[in-house]
């Protein structure tokens, strides 16, 4: 009987099949590579000991170095497992919770659940943990499937029949609100269940006073719980290569653990915001859960209005609990809603179903075919999920961020320091760095540090004489000038202008808009691996004056044999988009060559073939309101989606082009008109200049 009152007993048969059948298809979809975003943070900070963002996320590293010790696959994939392992046993918890709603509300004719009513229960466990907020934090190295077994974990205590049950919830929910801050929702309800639990304890003992002992003891141990935050002093004592503050201080640690640092959102909230968000997530809900599992919801949430009065403890505290969570995403003006902003509300809403799962069987009592038709359905909503497969993979396969990094550290001078300005520019590059303990030569800044803190770093990297690379320009002072490398600017000292030289008669140009030339452009190498990068020389010169002068912006594109060129997600895959060498054209001095070397980083997942770099010249255009501009700059993360060719066409002011899809397919609009060309390409206003063979 203790067996089942902990929600095991006959439930083995359906636990451990559904635990091992999720972590080893969770598992075949982890990425081995360092990802965008946070997970390249999290790879990084764990692979060190280090400090990440606020609130510091103690547990995940704690346990991730325990999945660093695995002796096979890379970094990435081990913390990867971390997440699958977590997601997979928060599957189980699900399920488990699941079988004591049915039984709560079923009374007799739901005691220990049939195996039937079992089978569909364990459907909807699947199908909930396939649906895509939850599966796609189940297979990266981030906190969020830890943050999701944690809140489980603490409603599965809350379910337990036993005498130690609060001293249990107590203990994790100090662990999980230093884990993540949102988790302190849980505590205006589990306080308000354990008041009444103790008014119960009053009243069962003849009247007498509240047994103030045991809510001390339940004090001690969250506070316990809580001690795990002393990791971040500790560790930020012993100055780790990544620490976002220094935490000895009391008042630091108190900010960070309670994530204070990220209370300045951008942002205004309005009806407009709130509006939007509300849309965003309804959104989410009814495609990544499909009608079947909204109306699943609204059932469960139908027949739980009729019987309340039977609905267990926990189940309250995650309605609750997730409503809190979902209500403060709205306070928080992010551009774009996240999933993961809501993912408590989003798996509690699931057992929810459970409620509608019981009822339906009720009524089908001895209905053979009913009970059949249910079975289907939720066979076929499992199904439904899988449809996501595709998308996972992926995303499994996706090297771009790695790419980028390594590539962005290879050609970086020894020595150098790196201070970027987004933390997207940064995390990839310093979760490669001490995931595979490559270029530590190299001295990575985090971005947003106060200047008190990187200037005695940028100085002494300055007075040393070694590089200064960074990704925006800021004011220099007299003496300093930019140089570009690649997507970087590398700050070096002012160099005696020693001019232009004279054009060659052996550089004859091979592409002409009115008297702007281009001569033979050199790409090096030829031939490529996807993953990979190349250097491209461009010489410039100008016979005289012409329209042409007004020239904003050089666009080159690398298309193939019928003029077609390559864009992914509203930007040019692959581009090297930039200002010419001196800016405007009309700087170039009539008869000499001025030119220009670029890096240029090709995709991982770029299609391999033959390609021609054509390139155009746009014309200068009036100023145009940011963000509807067809040809504007822009900051990267205007769009919610990351990829490498994000970071390809940063023009020499520090800025982004980026394009539309309606823009992009009329490249031709604003471009000049090549007026001579030695090798013509499909459209008039191009011209082939260079050939590259991309491999896979």
């Amino acid at each position: 009987m203790a067996t089942s009152r902990l929600g095991l007993g006959k439930n083995w048969a359906f636990t451990l099949p559904l635990f091992f059948l999720l972590f080893l298809n969770n598992a075949f979809l982890v990425s081995p590579y360092i990802g965008w975003y946070d997970t390249g943070e999290m790879t990084g900070v764990t692979a060190c000991l280090g400090i990440s963002h606020p609130s510091g996320q103690v547990l995940f590293h704690l346990l991730g170095k325990i999945f660093l010790l695995l002796p096979f696959q890379t970094p990435a994939f081990r913390l990867g497992l971390l997440s699958v392992t977590c997601s997979a046993l928060a599957s189980v918890l699900f399920f488990l919770l699941a079988c004591k709603l049915a039984e709560a509300v079923g009374g007799d004719k739901l005691k220990g659940p049939p195996g039937l009513l079992r089978v569909w229960l364990l459907l909807l466990a699947l199908a909930w943990s396939l649906s895509l907020p939850w599966w796609r934090y189940s297979l990266m190295p981030l906190v969020y499937a830890l943050h999701l077994l944690l809140a489980l974990l603490v409603l599965w205590a809350l379910s337990l029949d036993k005498p130690f049950r609060w001293m249990l919830v107590f203990f994790l929910l100090g662990i999980s609100t230093v884990f993540r801050p949102t988790q302190f929702f849980a505590l205006p309800f589990v306080g308000l269940a354990f008041l009444h639990h103790l008014w119960k304890g009053r009243k069962g003992n003849g009247g007498n006073s509240i047994p103030l002992k045991a809510a001390f003891l339940n004090l001690v141990l969250f506070i316990l719980g809580r001690s795990t935050a002393l990791y971040l002093p500790l560790r930020s004592a012993l100055h780790p290569p990544i620490a976002f503050a220094d935490l000895t201080h009391p008042l630091a640690l108190f900010r960070h653990v309670f994530a204070l640092k990220f209370s300045g959102y951008v942002g205004t909230v309005t009806s407009a915001t709130v509006l939007s968000v509300l849309t965003q997530m309804l959104t989410h809900f009814w495609k990544d859960l499909s009608p079947i599992g909204v109306l699943l919801i609204a059932a469960g949430l139908w027949s739980g209005l009729k019987r309340k009065e039977k609905l267990p403890l926990f189940l309250w505290v995650a309605l609750g609990w997730g409503s809190l969570e979902a209500l403060f995403v709205f306070t928080i003006p992010y551009p774009t809603f996240e999933s993961h902003q809501a993912l408590l509300g989003w798996a509690f809403s699931g057992l929810w179903g459970t409620l509608a799962l019981g009822r339906f069987w009720e009524r089908a009592q001895g209905e053979g075919f009913w009970r059949g038709m249910a079975l289907f359905i939720l066979v076929f909503f499992v199904g439904l999920q899988l449809s996501g497969y595709k998308h996972m993979m992926g995303r499994k396969n996706d090297r771009g961020a790695q790419d980028y990094a390594r590539n962005l550290l290879e050609i970086m001078e020894p020595g150098s320091v790196y201070y970027p300005a987004e933390e997207n520019e940064y995390f990839p590059v310093v979760g490669y760095q001490e995931s595979f303990g490559f270029r530590k030569d190299v001295t990575l800044l985090p971005p947003g540090e106060s200047p008190s803190v990187v200037g005695g770093v940028i100085r002494q990297c300055l007075e040393q004489g070694r590089s200064l690379c960074v990704t925006r320009k800021w004011a220099l002072q007299p003496g300093w000038a930019y140089e570009s490398v690649g997507p970087l600017l590398k700050i070096i000292p002012v160099k005696p202008d020693e001019g232009p030289a004279r054009v060659s008669r052996h550089n004859a140009p091979i592409a002409q808009w009115g008297k702007i030339a281009l001569g033979q452009v050199a790409v090096a190498p030829a031939q490529v691996q996807a993953g990979g990068r190349i250097e491209i020389t461009y010489p410039w010169q100008r016979s005289g004056a012409s329209p042409c002068d007004e020239t904003s912006t050089v666009i080159a594109l690398f298309a193939d044999d019928a003029g077609n060129y390559w864009t992914q997600n509203g930007a040019f895959w692959l581009h090297d988009i930039h200002e010419g060498p001196m800016g405007r054209p009309s700087e170039m001095k009539p008869g000499y060559e001025y030119t220009e070397k670029r890096i240029l980083f090709i995709p991982s997942d770029f299609p391999p073939g033959h390609y021609h770099l054509v390139v155009g010249l746009q014309k200068l255009s009036a100023v145009r309101t940011e963000g509807n501009e067809s040809y504007g700059k822009e900051f990267y993360e205007r769009s919610g989606y990351q990829s490498l060719d994000k970071f390809m066409g940063r023009g020499d002011r520090g800025a982004v082009v980026q394009f539309s899809p309606d823009s992009s397919a009329t490249v031709g609009n604003d471009l000049w008109p090549v007026t001579k060309c030695a090798r013509s390409a499909a459209d008039p206003r191009f011209a082939i200049v260079a050939d590259l063979d991309i491999q896979e």
